[in-house]
């Protein structure tokens, strides 16, 4: 059975690491504290190629993005677990479109809300994917979302923040069934062939975050989240890759950015 959504802080440690403020040092943000950027080192000392992946999985949404509005006329947009604002964000890629922006963290929101104001056409709320669809009857969400019409539903680096034992798979198959015929899933999370890396990599970050931390998966695991849905090409595969329009396989090695793009097609 699982644990249900963790309860959201309301509140802002800078004594612990926070996974938001760790991709915002990997990427050369300017938002972290002393613990973000102790975390980031005892990460890539287990995982050298760790500012690679932030790297490609944000190139990987932003394309995502961008085809998806340029290519299937995409005008709506639910980015899940966002993190701190960066140089470029979704709403600015799909500059006609409406864009809800969700994140946990409260730094995350605060920041969202003073920096994405787009005259309407942008929301910042608190939440968790672990609300499944009762998130999406918030009035913050209600208000830009259409439901009759199709959504792109972005989870780039979320899901490995979060453990088997809190069913993710149930509450994104719930998120998933609400959304209308030609809606899409953008999904990337680290991968690891190798048990051995992954407890490793898993062990950091939960020492670095007191815990806020779910799981690298295997491929196969990751594969299952499509479950139903009809993938874009190139595939499923590392999303360095997948951004070159080529098929990428997670090695049997290191830790890779491991995912790509569905389609809903009932």
């Amino acid at each position: 059975m699982g644990l249900g959504p963790r309860p959201l802080a309301r509140t802002v440690d800078v004594t612990v690491a926070s996974v938001a403020r760790m991709y915002d040092y990997l990427l050369r943000g300017k938002d972290s504290y002393p613990a973000d950027r102790a975390a980031c080192q005892a990460l890539v000392e287990v995982m050298p190629n760790a500012v690679a992946l932030v790297e490609a999985q944000k190139v990987f949404s932003l394309g995502a993005v961008d085809r998806l509005s340029s290519h299937h006329a995409v005008r709506q947009f639910l980015d899940f677990g966002c993190g701190l604002p960066a140089w470029v964000n979704t709403h600015q890629v799909a500059r006609s479109s409406r864009v809800v922006y969700i994140d946990k963290d409260p730094m995350v929101v605060a920041h969202g809300r003073a920096l994405l104001d787009e005259g309407g056409r942008t929301e910042v709320v608190q939440g968790d994917l672990l609300e499944g669809e009762d998130l999406l009857g918030r009035p913050q969400v209600a208000e830009l979302i259409d439901l009759e019409q199709p959504v792109a539903v972005l989870m780039t680096s979320l899901l490995h923040c979060i453990g088997d034992d809190e069913q993710p798979a149930a509450a994104l198959r719930s998120l998933l069934g609400r959304l209308a015929n030609g809606s899409f899933l953008v999904l990337s999370q680290w991968v690891s062939e190798d048990p051995g890396l992954r407890d490793r990599v898993g062990r950091v970050m939960r020492r670095s975050t007191a815990g806020a931390w779910g799981q690298v998966r295997r491929r196969a695991e990751v594969d299952a989240f499509f479950g139903g849905l009809a993938l874009e090409e190139p595939g499923l595969g590392d999303v360095s890759a997948w951004a070159r329009a080529e098929r990428g396989t997670a090695p049997a090695g290191g830790v890779v950015e491991y995912g790509g793009v569905g389609r809903i097609q009932r």
